[in-house]
């Protein structure tokens, strides 16, 4: 390989040719340790033994067989100090990504950047439904929903959304401490999204499913981001002025259902349905900071911005007089943010801020609907939503010595709505912390937190049922600790926990108390000058208890169930406990074996959903007026759990043909498992099946070769 590399002599250099007759080679080798030139390519040829949903979610590999790919990193500066660099990843994937930089240190800068973005369903969809993809979705024709399920026209649907992003940059200095910069995002979105609409259960043997009509979502969407910004800094300031701006178009408004020649499976008048609407936002906001003195700094934000929300209403839908053609939707929001922070001595330093938000939706209240039941009339109006709110912080560190130092701080949130069942909602917290640094075995922290949530009085006089969870009184107790321990010179530990304890009063149903806890272990340990070990482990715990009222079946499927035909007699009371749970495991090592670099790495991680439903009585009521009882059905409030699970080992082994190329080989054995009840048998009224195979192995073999220029 020949190589003209630039060097510049230096004093050490000039010493060494005096001295020695190689010094030039020698030159040449602190020129390639020196300079930050590269160019570095590699051809990866993994091979996929199966495609499988749950790996490719976000993988973007639908392929058996050879997915070949191309990584480039590619670093140029010259002696005028101009910076050239080039990055891709996984060319000729879905998942491709490459950037281009060019530069010249403090004077101007342009990039540009394109990335791609799959998202593959992690179900399995066999469909006789015809237009998937398209906004008219029409129904398969079949007699009834008891034949629906074997329709020989089936065919297999892979759902799956693609996201293709470019975006370029641009800066440059006009003056002494003068920049401008802009940056422009085109984001272009398409596929299909997994969905259903409501139908009616349609003629032939009773539908499990209620009537639910499989309607996946035509995605077609176009997203632009446009932003400015004028920045000026010297020794005392720094202000920045800026514009942002967002703009979200949408191909389809709409989504037609039509019949097959079972019409009674689409309820009249169901579509269109109307989709994801054209909108925008538009941003002005001004961020500035200034330096009393070496000690004390202040900070203020302050930023306008409009979102609009004026598409079309659906072609050829009928709307009531007074309405127009849109909503004329129309949010307004000013935001304020102020901080200071002063070292007041070599002990104690202070911090407070305050930020202010103001939200105005001046969308027009207008009468969209009405109904009419047993002669009484409903009007349904939209329902804009204005606030205003403020968070304020008061804090103070102060160093206790021997390497302490505690961190005392009080947080105050208030926010207001007249539009909400409560109008005004505030949250104290008051929190303190101990922190040991500067040791050279063992560092940590533990804080305490305690937070209160009050408000106004409910709206009306009679108090709500079950109160809103973002508005009902609440009491959390948060406590979090770090410990790094450097045990010997080979072995080092951390340890971090959090928890959280949440109690919600006064409400008669809904929620009742909540927790949730992360515990994390991470150590990493030196075998030897070529060996290395590591290994984590991370636990999350969340538990949430609910107090609820509703009707039971009094047997396996009867009108109780399927239509709730007596919600207004008496009902049950029940409570629930929803667990969560997940655990990650992982282990590596990495060394050499001669010249050959080898490591290998295995992840496990569970995730758990629990459903416990207790305190159901024996008997309920089986009539409106509850003059009879009858038995609870067999089963009732018994829910299976659901169950994520993976399974990942990795080997790889590098190994050095000559001092530019190196060959890797990847091996990946990967197994998930999905046990989710929800899923498991799911067919929809039209006969569309949706199935998640319980076990997916997926074992890729990968060759690289990687080439330095």
């Amino acid at each position: 390989m020949s190589k003209h590399l630039n060097f510049r002599q230096t004093a050490i250099v000039m010493a060494l040719s005096a001295v020695f007759p190689v010094a030039s080679v020698w030159a040449d080798e602190v020129e390639e340790l020196t300079s930050p030139n590269k160019t570095e390519a590699a051809l990866n040829l993994p091979y996929y033994s199966a495609v499988n949903p749950l790996y490719r979610q976000y993988s973007g590999v639908n392929n058996e067989g050879f997915n070949g790919n191309v990584d480039i990193d590619v670093v140029r500066r010259d002696e005028e100090a101009k910076w050239f660099k080039l990055n891709a990843r996984n060319l000729g994937l879905r998942t491709q990504e490459l950037s281009i930089r060019y530069e010249k240190q403090g004077d101007w800068a342009l990039g540009l950047s394109y990335d791609q973005i799959p998202r593959y369903s992690p179900y399995d969809v066999t469909t006789a439904v015809q237009g998937v993809g398209r906004n008219t979705i029409v129904q398969p024709n079949i007699a009834s929903t008891a034949v629906s399920a074997n329709n020989p026209n089936a065919y297999d649907v892979t759902l799956k959304t693609e996201r293709a992003i470019t975006t370029l940059t641009a800066s440059k200095f006009v003056a002494e401490g003068l920049k401008l910069g802009f940056s422009f995002k085109n984001e272009d979105k398409t596929g299909t999204r997994m969905d259903g609409v409501r139908g009616v259960a349609g003629t032939g043997a009773a539908n499990l499913y209620s009537g639910f009509l499989f309607s996946p979502e035509p995605i077609d969407q176009n997203h632009k981001q446009f932003e400015a910004t004028v920045d000026y800094v010297n020794s005392k300031f720094q202000l920045t002025g800026g514009y942002y701006g967002s703009f979200l178009s949408t191909k389809y408004n709409s989504l037609t259902v039509l019949p097959g020649t079972n019409t009674a499976l689409v309820v009249p008048g169901l579509s269109p349905i109307a989709l994801a609407p054209d909108n925008s936002v538009q941003q002005f906001y001004v961020n500035g900071a200034y330096n009393f003195t070496k000690d004390t700094r202040a900070s203020l934000k302050v930023s306008y911005s409009e979102g609009r929300q004026d598409d079309t209403f659906l072609t050829g839908q009928a709307t009531l007089p007074g309405i127009g053609a849109n909503l004329m939707g129309v949010v307004r929001t000013t935001e304020v943010f102020s901080s200071i922070t002063s070292r007041i001595n070599k002990d104690l330093k202070l911090l407070a801020s305050w930020r202010y938000e103001d939200r105005q939706d001046k969308t027009p209240i207008r009468l969209f609907a009405t109904s009419t039941s047993a002669g009484v009339t409903t009007n349904y109006y939209n329902n804009p939503e204005s606030h205003v709110a403020n968070w304020g912080k008061l804090e103070a560190d102060y160093r206790i010595g021997g390497g302490y130092s505690v961190t005392a701080g009080f947080d105050y949130y208030d926010k207001s709505s007249l539009e909400w069942e409560r109008h005004r909602v505030s949250e104290t917290t008051s929190r303190v912390a101990l922190r040991k640094t500067m040791s050279e075995t063992v560092n940590g922290t533990l804080s305490l937190a305690h937070s209160e949530r009050t408000g106004s009085d409910w709206f009306g006089a009679t108090a709500l049922p079950i109160y809103p969870v973002y508005l009902a009184d609440r009491n959390r107790d948060k406590v979090r600790g770090m410990l790094d321990w450097s045990a010997t010179e080979s072995l080092n530990l951390q340890v971090a926990y959090e928890a959280y304890f949440d109690d919600y009063r006064k409400s008669t149903y809904g929620l009742d108390k909540g927790k949730g806890q992360v515990l994390s272990l991470d150590g990493s340990y030196v075998l030897s000058d070529i060996w290395k070990l590591n290994a984590w482990y991370s636990k999350q715990m969340g538990e949430s208890s609910q107090n609820m009222q509703g009707a039971a079946c009094t047997t396996g499927n009867n009108s109780n169930c399927t239509v709730n035909t007596f919600r207004t007699g008496t009902l049950i009371q029940w409570d629930a406990t929803l667990k969560q749970n997940s655990d990650q495991f992982g282990v590596g090592v990495n060394g050499k074996v001669k010249m050959v670099d080898v490591g290998a790495q295995f992840l496990y991680s569970q995730d758990t959903n629990k459903q416990l439903i207790g305190d159901l009585p024996a008997t309920t009521c089986t009539n409106a007026t509850c003059t009879t009882t009858g038995a609870l059905a067999s089963g009732m409030g018994v829910l299976p759990d659901t169950k994520y699970t993976q399974n990942t080992l990795k080997l790889n082994a590098t190994y050095p043909v000559s001092k530019a190329t190196r060959v890797r080989l990847d091996y990946i054995y990967d197994l998930r498992k999905m046990d989710d009840y929800t899923w498991s048998q799911w067919v929809y009224a039209d006969g569309t099946k949706v199935f998640v195979k319980p076990d997916q192995v997926t074992q890729i073999i990968g060759l690289s070769l990687l080439h330095a220029f």
